[in-house]
């Protein structure tokens, strides 16, 4: 299905007046005209139930956030992302990766495909309110300096509140995390509750 956006992606990814804002578009375009959603985003992230936390893997596409609780394997094995783009998105952004490099099933979720029990899917027009701040509790300071440990997404729907804890260790610091979700959803992210 996807073996003929190779050729697309490398016109893209080449060609030096454009910007990344513009990569972008172009990368969403050409993923909706093959009617797959692309994954722009993924982080790593838990909320806190009583009596232990439950895991999930966040995966923003331009229309939705898709939150799927990771299996006992994938809470092991998951290394995190830091700010991971999802990987035709960082091919196109990125002189590190090679196309053969990609995964397909980590690169695009089927605007068809049925929703598993462990799946929550949030579409932006239902977000109204969206906040990421640094959690300021979890500082913690050593001789070689001072770094927060966690941030917290809260996610304001019509009908629900979410709050979860994102990890610096697996998705990157305050800033990097907040400027690729600037970039890549159509919500108003604020900074403060």
């Amino acid at each position: 299905m996807l073996v003929d956006i190779e050729g697309d992606l490398k016109k893209i990814k080449s060609d030096s007046t454009l910007s990344d804002t513009q990569k972008i578009k172009m990368f969403c375009d050409l993923m909706y005209e093959r009617n797959v959603e692309p994954i722009i985003l993924r982080l790593s992230g838990y909320i806190k139930k009583k009596p232990m936390k439950v895991d999930y893997l966040l995966t923003f596409t331009p229309s939705r956030i898709i939150l799927l609780r990771k299996s006992i394997i994938r809470k092991l094995a998951d290394p995190g992302y830091v700010a991971g783009l999802g990987p035709h998105l960082y091919y196109v952004l990125s002189e590190k990766i090679d196309y053969s490099d990609i995964k397909g099933k980590d690169s695009f979720v089927q605007k068809t495909s049925l929703q598993s029990p462990d799946e929550i899917s949030i579409d932006y027009k239902d977000i109204k309110k969206f906040v990421l701040y640094p959690d300021a509790k979890t500082l913690v300071s050593n001789m070689f300096g001072t770094a927060i440990k966690e941030n917290v997404l809260l996610i304001h729907t019509v009908h629900e509140k979410f709050e979860l804890i994102l990890p610096t260790g697996k998705n990157g610091d305050y800033n990097k995390t907040f400027y690729w979700l600037k970039m890549c959803i159509p919500v108003k992210i604020s900074k403060q509750l």
